[in-house]
């Protein structure tokens, strides 16, 4: 529970969003293809005009944590930044 409790402290934000996608150098076609989701939702919430389910925001985490991005604001002027694998 411990790793779970501190991946959701961090909530994703349009900014976060964006941070991420363009640190793992994909556009909004291909964040939304792998995520199974329309991409005029994820450019929707991109431009902070509405946030979607929960579902959708976990999915979308999923996907950017599984492409190596760790969500650290408060460590990051970006907030996120690429896990290094040992």
């Amino acid at each position: 529970m411990g790793e779970r409790t501190a991946r959701m402290k961090t909530v994703l934000t349009p900014l976060l969003c964006r941070e991420a996608r363009a640190l793992l150098d994909l556009d909004t076609a291909e964040v939304a293809f792998v995520a199974r989701i329309p991409v005029a939702v994820l450019e929707t919430f991109e431009a902070g005009h509405a946030t979607p389910s929960e579902t959708v925001l976990a999915t979308l985490r999923r996907v950017f944590e599984l492409g190596g991005v760790a969500f650290t604001p408060e460590r990051s002027k970006r907030g996120v930044e690429l896990r290094v694998c040992a």
